[in-house]
């Protein structure tokens, strides 16, 4: 016991440093929410034609995909109207996550429709889906609705802050990217050159907006590519270690990170998810100063219970528990409760275990039991590691018409050309982007299905685009092999697939 009591000093130090601000934790999970919104959005666009049996990945692709596991919702129909109906549905519940009304069953339920969403076509993903799905987890296992929702208000009390694995696990994700992936950089010859970035940033395919402007300057290139480094090999002393103020300012230098990723790159979800999962490192003095910054006006509006009707009802496990006490089985509730708590306290454990040590395998290539490897791991973050692709690629559809003539198409474009667009004016979105990506990935595959559907799809799309028949659509390769070290030289051409057209892909 004295040696206990004598350890008091060290227990309060690292409880300080995992402890949460519940409005950190509103906070992640209004950001969770808002990107499963984003995500949708973006999605809708081309809805028809990476979720219907009409698109360029009808279900029969989707059962033929090495990915596939069955579990789609989305999968059960091929019908526009259906994927229509489960994206408002996942809309929906975004908004009550958003809103914080039944946060952890409303935050599961959205995490099972993003799961679906995204099992049922994989070839559109990238490290930010995979990053979301692990950050929404993860986060469901803390009290997000503890501030700043319906079930506050509801509850009519909140919790100035709380510790425990759960928020362990919580804090311990964003550390794990960051730490794992400046090991695997370390492992190339670029990022801890200062050149990286330069490289990065030369692909004009992904490069945007702010990126347009920075890469002109070469100097400033090397200074952001050694704050990045700084920034991932340093995340565990400047995130974790610190506490009160100075987390907050580092948190807040992470952030402004991630905003010029946004502006500066085109790679998905990504730096947003990023940023979510950083929130929960600003601190109290941060959310105070925040505090002070509203109007009194604004906050004498804010909603109380009385103000949301039917909804500001107990949830019906309270309404269960407190019937439980009124028939004399309050020993049974409090058993639940305590069971309830026991679980997450145990799941939270679990969790914070599975973000280290899988993070830490695939960063430093360890053997893992075999009853543990063959897990999936999901903590795989190797972005731009351990080098930026040196070149890049875009790729167009090329089809030979009845006349002679030949066009050219893009994605799910309105319109053909009359030349191959350059590779800053391809892709619309960077689903695109990696779409066709994972067709060229297909056309080197032993079962090349997906390649040919979409070879099949061309020939419809841009036979509906045209006044003469196509003959013959083939998808070309434009690569430049050394953006930086030969910026002059063309790309390189090659055409990587090819079909002839059946007599039905007629003209208008």
């Amino acid at each position: 016991m004295q040696f206990w009591e004598r350890l008091g000093p060290v227990r309060r130090r690292v409880r300080a440093r995992f402890e949460v601000d519940t409005r950190a934790l509103a906070a992640v999970r209004i950001a969770l929410g808002t990107i499963i919104l984003v995500d949708l959005l973006t999605r809708a666009g081309d809805i028809a034609l990476y979720y219907t049996d009409d698109g360029v990945y009808p279900r029969a692709v989707y059962e033929s995909a090495s990915q596939y596991s069955g579990f789609s919702v989305h999968a059960l129909s091929g019908e526009l109207w259906v994927q229509q109906l489960l994206f408002v549905v996942a809309g929906l519940f975004a908004v009550a996550l958003i809103l914080g009304y039944r946060t952890r069953l409303v935050g599961f339920v959205s995490l099972g429709l993003l799961l679906s969403l995204q099992a049922r076509n994989p070839a559109v993903l990238n490290a930010g889906d995979r990053l979301l799905r692990v950050v929404l987890f993860v986060a469901l296992l803390s009290p997000l609705g503890e501030r700043w929702s319906v079930d506050a208000l509801r509850r009519g009390s909140a919790r100035p802050s709380v510790v425990g694995f759960t928020t362990a696990a919580l804090l311990a994700q964003p550390l794990a990217v960051f730490t794992s992936n400046a090991i695997l950089k370390h492992g190339g010859d670029t990022w801890y050159a200062g050149k990286a970035l330069e490289i990065a940033l030369a692909d004009e395919v992904t490069r945007r907006f702010v990126g347009d402007i920075v890469v002109r300057s070469p100097l400033l290139l090397e200074a952001l590519n050694w704050l990045w480094v700084t920034l991932l090999a340093g995340s565990v002393a400047f995130l974790l270690l610190t506490t009160g103020r100075l987390r907050a300012v580092f948190a807040l230098a992470y952030l402004g990170a991630f905003a010029g990723m946004v502006v500066s790159l085109s790679v998905g979800l990504f730096p947003l998810v990023l940023a979510a999962s950083v929130l929960p490192y600003l601190t109290t003095p941060f959310w105070d100063r925040l505090a002070r910054l509203v109007p009194a006006g604004w906050r004498d509006r804010l909603p109380t219970a009385t103000d949301l009707g039917p909804l500001g009802r107990p949830p019906f496990e309270r309404r269960g528990l407190d019937w439980l006490c009124q028939h004399g089985h309050g020993t049974a509730a409090s058993l639940l409760v305590q069971y309830g708590r026991s679980l997450l306290t145990v799941s939270g454990l679990i969790v914070f275990v599975w973000v280290v040590l899988f993070s830490a395998a695939h960063a430093t290539a360890l053997d893992l039991p075999d009853g543990i490897d063959s897990v999936p791991n999901e903590q795989r973050w190797g972005v731009y590691a351990p080098n930026p692709s040196q070149g890049y690629s875009w790729y167009v559809v090329e089809a030979q018409l009845a006349d002679g003539s030949t066009v050219y198409t893009v994605g799910d474009a309105d319109r053909a050309l009359d030349r191959p667009p350059d590779g800053s004016e391809v892709y619309d979105t960077f689903r695109h982007r990696k779409y066709m990506s994972s067709v060229h990935s297909s056309a080197l595959n032993t079962t090349p299905h997906l390649a040919e559907r979409y070879l099949d799809w061309a020939c419809e799309r841009v036979g509906s685009l045209q006044e003469y028949r196509v003959e013959q659509v083939g998808v070309v390769r434009f690569h430049y092999a050394d953006p930086v070290g030969s910026p002059d030289e063309g790309p390189e051409r090659w055409l990587m697939l090819e079909q002839q057209c059946e007599p039905a892909a007629e003209g208008r």
